[in-house]
């Protein structure tokens, strides 16, 4: 699906290179979705989801009925019991994140992997509560104290006119939002000929990826 698509479709440019960038990723066996919630659109955007079992654990709810604190509680699975599990846009809503990251590693079979996003440059955006942006250094250095390895982590944008456009277009009639867009990605096209290096300090957000 086209990032103009994405965008009539109502995403905003965060969440339509979030999901492109899923595409690159595939999923198989059980899969745990971690505070998925309703808006879990990145999982037909991932490879395998179609012959996956996906559970979801959501801040509040469990697909059980049950209630489960992801910052202190355990997640309701045995030790290595899951396949891959996902963190997408969860992290920034959990102030002691270090109980969901150890409890994911804990979860995971040798060799499984943990996949997921976090925004970066993006509008203040409560679900309940938003308490963080993290940097790729900080990203790294909580999965490998977690013990993950090769652990992968791109950013995820254009340059700072994506910035610009991503945080000013959700208010926006979206028949404008569309008629903007290429304007904001041939600046950034055009800034980034001249210092392609600045296009790390304009994240929209990390993309990431460790093994158990």
């Amino acid at each position: 699906m086209t990032l103009f698509k994405q965008i009539w479709m109502g995403k905003s440019l965060a969440r339509a290179l979030m999901n492109k960038e899923a595409t690159k990723y595939s999923v198989k066996g059980l899969v745990l979705d971690v505070g998925g919630g309703k808006s879990t659109d990145y999982l037909s955007f991932l490879k395998g989801v179609e012959d996956a079992q996906i559970t979801t654990v959501d801040l509040r709810i469990v697909g059980t009925g049950k209630s489960i604190d992801l910052e202190n509680d355990p997640l309701p699975f045995t030790n290595g019991a899951v396949d891959v599990v996902l963190l997408f846009n969860l992290l920034e809503h959990i102030y002691h994140y270090q109980n969901v990251v150890k409890e994911t590693f804990r979860v995971l079979k040798k060799d499984g992997e943990i996949i997921g996003f976090v925004p970066f440059l993006v509008n203040y955006h409560p679900d309940p509560h938003d308490y963080f942006r993290y940097t790729k250094e900080a990203l790294y250095k909580i999965f490998k104290e977690a013990g993950f390895s090769d652990i992968i982590i791109c950013e995820i944008g254009h340059g700072p006119f994506a910035v610009n456009y991503n945080n000013i277009m959700l208010s926006l009639p979206i028949f404008i939002r569309v008629l903007v867009f290429p304007i904001y990605y041939v600046a950034d096209i055009i800034i980034l000929f001249f210092r392609p290096r600045i296009k790390e300090r304009y994240p929209l957000g990390y993309f990431f990826r460790g093994i158990n």
